[in-house]
């Protein structure tokens, strides 16, 4: 009988834990841009020093991961001040650049590329993309995509948005996955097989004996 009652219980012992495990583990990562400063796109020398310039403030971020998947995060704020580049300077330039990103301490460098539109009284500038980034953590790795985005100044003076990037998680182990209903009922089934086994076999003692 005794037994009969370690055996029970050490069963629905791990029907409970298998019941109640958490299928991933969430994690945080912290995300961190080094900023930049870009001056004189599109200037022919002739226009005013410095102009237009483009600064992307650094800024630091936290971010909750749950597996594989993917979240836009910003990089920088950013502040585009126009004005005058000079006669002749219309037309579209195209210029890179580069900054650190930092993920969890480990730290690489994004290049970048943009275009800038200078017309003469709306200049636009335009970052389109950057080359590829990942970051590798032995358990999961982290691609960095930046998304385009534009801003358009009107005249002098200065225009404000958002770099913004796709961070992309990939797992290199499976988590552990919650067992179905149906592995749930095949245990049960296995729990109450054993205990009329043993209950069998103990009458049969018993009949012997007598």
């Amino acid at each position: 009988m005794r037994f009969l009652t370690k055996v029970t219980l050490g069963l629905a012992a791990l029907l409970i834990s298998i019941t109640i495990a958490p299928a991933t583990k969430a994690d945080s990562i912290t995300i961190s841009s080094g900023g930049f400063s870009l001056s004189d796109l599109g200037n022919n020398g002739g226009g005013v020093p410095g102009m237009d310039s483009l600064l992307g403030t650094a800024a630091s971020a936290g971010q909750t991961i749950n597996g594989s998947g993917s979240f836009v995060a910003l990089l920088n704020p950013l502040t585009f001040t126009t004005a005058f580049t000079g006669h002749g300077s219309e037309g579209t330039y195209n210029f890179n650049f580069a900054q650190d990103v930092t993920i969890d301490g480990v730290t690489q460098t994004l290049n970048i590329a943009g275009t800038i539109d200078i017309g003469t009284f709306v200049d636009t500038v335009h970052i389109l993309s950057s080359d590829p980034l990942t970051f590798n953590f032995g358990t999961f790795s982290v691609d960095v995509n930046v998304l385009p985005t534009s801003i358009e100044g009107i005249g002098p003076g200065e225009f404000s948005d958002f770099l913004k990037a796709q961070f992309v998680i990939r797992t290199e182990t499976e988590p552990t996955a919650t067992p179905e209903p149906a592995t749930l009922s095949l245990l049960g089934l296995g729990l109450a097989g054993v205990a009329a086994k043993l209950r069998q076999r103990r009458k049969s003692s018993h009949s012997q004996v007598t």
